[in-house]
């Protein structure tokens, strides 16, 4: 049978599931009106709009499709807002769910992405509020297509970049940080399962991805995603311990050459301004 692997990429957007989320723990009416809550959702479209879908469209391979799932209680202005993206980015799909489980939600998403034909899906994950480097497709699928036609994903296998930046929108000091992730990341991270979707990357907390499925990651030498910190992540995050400070003006430079992005636009994210040219302190540590 020949191959063909789709790579299908599902994002949440403030999608109330019933669990996966620490915000996940309230009633219906609450979780509602936190994730619709105005304010919240201005700041959702401009990091969605300004990060993330940049440095998709900036791919080198453009062969790949986007689903951004929501729920279908989202308010009517909003969905709309959902829609005009379909207009503007021809690989991606807007799916509105009902209320349901993570997975559940996540696989549904997948299947709406594929197109007949397709023996097999590299489906990957990606925040409303991150990016990813421009070439991330075209070396997501060189690496699963000789992964499939090696014979050795049969089973479900994951693919995992290492290298990348996180941006605290809030340190004017300090924006900008390097790191090696020693497990991999939810972000430049793929499994390739078969169309049928025996499972698929949401299915596992990411740190642990390891334990359950084969996972092939790459240490290289380029910054493969840009994680964003500010005030509004639902999850938590923060500078991880071992991170190298990397100066501002490098910083700025790589949203551009590396990630896609206007530089300009997305450093007025920061309510505050950069001071300076931050520190660069070069490698340190064992996971650098």
């Amino acid at each position: 049978m020949a191959i063909r692997n789709q790579i299908i990429g599902v994002m949440r957007f403030s999608y109330p599931a019933k669990e996966g989320f620490a915000v996940s723990q309230m009633d219906e009416a609450a979780l509602e009106a936190h994730l619709y809550d105005e304010p919240r959702l201005l700041q959702r479209f401009i990091y969605l709009e300004t990060i993330t879908l940049p440095s998709l469209a900036a791919q080198t391979d453009m062969d790949f499709r986007l689903v951004i799932l929501s729920g279908t209680s989202l308010p009517m202005r909003w969905r709309k807002q959902l829609r005009t993206l379909e207009e503007r980015y021809s690989w991606v799909k807007i799916v509105f769910l009902d209320r349901m489980g993570a997975l559940a939600a996540a696989k549904r998403s997948f299947r709406r992405g594929t197109d007949e034909g397709t023996t097999h899906i590299t489906g990957f994950r990606i925040d409303d509020d991150d990016a990813v480097a421009t070439d991330y497709i075209a070396r997501t699928r060189d690496i699963a297509d000789r992964t499939l036609h090696a014979g050795l994903a049969d089973d479900p296998y994951a693919i995992a970049f290492s290298r990348g930046i996180y941006w605290n929108l809030y340190d004017p000091d300090q924006p900008f940080h390097e790191f090696r992730e020693p497990q991999p990341l939810g972000l430049a991270c793929a499994m390739i399962t078969t169309a049928d979707l025996p499972t698929c990357i949401y299915r596992y907390n990411h740190r642990r991805l390891g334990c359950y499925v084969p996972t092939y990651m790459e240490p290289g030498r380029d910054y493969m995603f840009l994680r964003t910190l500010h005030e509004h992540n639902d999850s938590g995050r923060s500078i991880p311990p071992h991170a190298v400070e990397m100066a501002t003006r490098r910083g700025r430079k790589l949203l551009g050459e590396r990630f896609g992005l206007d530089p300009e636009a997305a450093i007025s994210l920061m309510p505050e301004a950069p001071r300076g040219d931050g520190r660069d302190m070069g490698p340190k540590g064992p996971l650098t």
